[in-house]
């Protein structure tokens, strides 16, 4: 090989990471963001607007599906050595029916959820732990939650049953929204 020779220099490695995933939009998505829906919590359609629609928002923004789970409280406590006869069961769980039921009349009448895939989801126990499980099965991309303002009754609800944010805050291990 002479000076005036030279090789040629071989092609540089591609270095370029793939393209993000991009939302609906034209947004370039996190490319951490988790694969599964938005999750968020719903208690009764008035008091969860805020919150609902933030997370309708959200899940329009990410091209994702809005999953609204709605915790069952347990009729009666689970104390050891009850055992609840069928008939208390059964007039429960046909209340809780009739609530999902009017939920789902709500949500859909109200027009936060328009243009959004959104599904309802019922189980029964403790709110925030519920919400933990589902988000973590369904692999959530973010999970919506609201805070309830601070008052006399809320202050009785937190003692008795506990702040669902603070739980899902605690345990988190995917994003999570406070809206106020």
């Amino acid at each position: 090989m002479t000076a005036t020779e030279s090789t040629p220099d071989p092609a540089p490695a591609s270095t370029a990471s793939p393209a993000p995933a991009m939302s609906p939009q034209g947004i370039p998505l996190p490319p951490d963001l988790r694969s599964g829906p938005i999750v968020a919590g719903v208690d009764d359609a008035t008091a969860c607007g805020r919150p609902l629609r933030a997370a309708a928002f959200l899940a329009a923004a990410t091209g994702r599906p809005l999953l609204l789970v709605h915790v069952r409280r347990r009729a009666m406590p689970m104390v050891e050595g009850y055992v609840p006869i069928p008939e208390e069961i059964g007039a429960s769980d046909e209340a809780e029916d009739a609530v999902e039921a009017e939920l789902v009349r709500t949500l859909t009448a109200s027009g936060d959820l328009t243009g959004v895939s959104w599904e309802l989801l019922s189980t029964t126990g403790e709110a925030g732990a519920e919400l933990v499980r589902i988000a973590e099965d369904r692999d959530a991309a973010c999970v919506v939650v609201g805070k309830r303002h601070s008052g006399f009754g809320d202050f009785l609800h937190r003692i008795a049953s506990g702040s669902v944010s603070r739980a899902v805050v605690a345990r988190q291990k995917f994003p999570v929204l406070v809206v106020p």
